[in-house]
């Protein structure tokens, strides 16, 4: 190591090799798409975070709470 901090040339960011169920595509463009889907999925993931976050400064009910008045609710209507 004589250049501390610099990459190898086939350095993937994020990329371990830890694929112990040989999902990982060989198709370097399959491998692409792949990785944008899970960024995408963690990116909605954090936003879903966020919204429960704000519904519970709004009114002050945790998401249990709010499942449980859901489901009094939906019972007292009938559904």
């Amino acid at each position: 190591f004589d250049q501390p901090g610099l990459l190898k040339e086939d350095y993937y960011p994020g990329d371990i090799g830890f694929d112990p169920l040989g999902i990982r595509p060989e198709d370097p463009e399959e491998l692409d798409l792949m990785i944008t889907r899970e960024l995408q999925n963690g990116r909605l993931a954090m936003l879903a975070a966020a919204g429960f976050l704000a519904q519970e400064a709004v009114d002050g009910l945790g998401i249990v709470e709010h499942f449980k008045v859901s489901m009094i609710e939906s019972a007292d209507l009938g559904l």
